[in-house]
């Protein structure tokens, strides 16, 4: 996974972390707020009730005391009466508009009513002489009955306080749940990031790691090559260059002028050895082709060689007709020329196919065999110095290098990197023109 991909995903699941944690707030302060107001009301109209129907029994007990002094009286001083049950049915009436106004009830128009009856018949009663029993009798069936209906309200009110504190409890298990859930989204998603975290910064240890090493290892296969090549570049001098002009010396030295016709073939041959010698470590140390000529034709004289050298065919294609930058060209020389070095080592392959293509902006390099294949090809091996090699290359050259199976039956080996063209100036010199 790309680090542009781990960082979006990351980024996104923080973001939900904070957006359920934000909603978990504000839900928690929204139930909190409804609890408390509820709470409140509720309190408010308890304590109002409580007093409205404290205030009811008291003038329950005055309406009670007026049935005992009509029936101990019997007429005696019925204005006084009559007053005080003037002053009950005003102060019932009171209570009934406030707790109108407080918790609504069709009690509360039945009390007025009942208020209003009993009044009435008392006046009716203090106005008749004498007063008969069935009349006592009617007037404490109406205070029962009042008693009866301030009793239900009680009861109502009761009722309406237990559901408010059943809705208040319905809150209360909504809110735990909903934060609950909220919360052990954000756990989880929490606990997801940071497994992807962990996960990515140990890749990216283990991806250092694998650098420091493979880095270690191309500098001390850079380090074997220079001296291999150095080691190569003595013994070619010595060996081939060296006793060619010894001999050309030799040949000078002791020659006579009668004999010059008859040993200058020998000379020129001896000479020619020289300068063939001479090309040949030219080559060694770097094709001249692929600074004449570029890429493409570099590629078509190293499968010649190739294929004289090993008597391996190689089929080669190419879409390439430009020059690119130069630093590019070098890379993808060298490793098609470390893969067709650990062909003619490793692979036992009769067939190579090489493909060089110039695919819009990408440059793709293509090396197939039809060997033994990564099973037994220990040139292909991940941990081997030309594939190190080749891997570094293609990372400075900005690409990537890939290894896989061939649909030949061997190793194929693609390394890609975006095309660079080389620069058009009229005035730049070509570096390796000798006039």
């Amino acid at each position: 996974m790309k680090r542009e991909h781990i960082l979006r995903i990351l980024a996104i699941g923080f973001a939900l972390v904070i957006l359920l944690l934000g909603a978990a707030s504000y839900l928690a302060f929204q139930h909190s707020r409804s609890i408390q107001l509820s709470s409140a009301e509720l309190v408010r109209k308890h304590l109002l009730t409580g007093r409205l129907v404290d205030d009811l029994q008291e003038e329950q007990q005055l309406l009670s005391g007026v049935l005992f002094r009509i029936a101990r009286l019997r007429g005696a001083n019925t204005r006084e009466v009559s007053g005080e049950v003037a002053r009950i049915e005003t102060e019932v009436r009171n209570i009934i508009e406030r707790a109108r106004t407080t918790a609504p009830s069709r009690l509360w128009d039945q009390l007025e009513n009942l208020s209003s009856a009993f009044a009435s018949e008392t006046r009716r009663i203090l106005a008749a002489t004498p007063i008969e029993d069935q009349d006592l009798d009617h007037l404490a069936a109406l205070q029962e009955q009042f008693v009866e209906l301030a009793g239900q309200i009680v009861k109502e009110d009761a009722e309406r306080s237990a559901s408010v504190e059943s809705q208040i409890e319905r809150q209360s298990r909504a809110l735990i749940s909903e934060s609950l859930w909220l919360l052990g989204g954000s756990f989880l998603l929490s606990l997801a990031c940071a497994v992807i975290t962990v996960r990515t910064t140990n890749e990216s240890f283990r991806q250092m790691q694998w650098q420091a090493g493979e880095l270690n290892r191309v500098s001390w296969h850079m380090l074997e090559g220079q001296e291999a090549a150095a080691r190569r570049f003595s013994h070619e001098m010595h060996d081939e260059l060296g006793q060619s002009l010894t001999g050309l010396k030799a040949m000078l030295v002791g020659l006579k002028p009668n004999d010059l016709l008859t040993r200058r073939g020998e000379c020129l041959r001896l000479l020619d050895e020289a300068i063939s010698n001479v090309r040949e470590l030219s080559q060694l140390l770097r094709p001249v082709i692929l600074d004449d000529f570029g890429l493409d034709a570099g590629l078509r004289w190293l499968t010649e060689r190739f294929m004289d050298r090993t008597r391996i065919h190689v089929d080669y294609v190419s879409t390439l007709h430009e020059r690119l930058a130069e630093d590019l060209e070098t890379h993808f020389f060298r490793i098609a020329q470390e893969a067709l070095t650990n062909v003619a080592r490793h692979s036992g392959a009769t067939t190579v196919r090489i493909a060089l293509h110039l695919e819009r902006d990408h440059l793709r390099l293509t090396v197939e065999d039809n060997g033994k294949g990564m099973s037994s090809s220990h040139g292909s091996k991940p941990s081997s110095l030309g594939m190190v090699g080749m891997r570094a290359r293609a990372r400075h050259a900005g690409g990537e290098l890939k290894v896989g199976g061939s649909s030949l039956g061997g190793v194929k080996i693609e390394a890609w990197a975006a095309a660079r063209k080389v620069a058009h100036d009229s005035e730049q010199k070509d570096p390796y023109f000798v006039s």
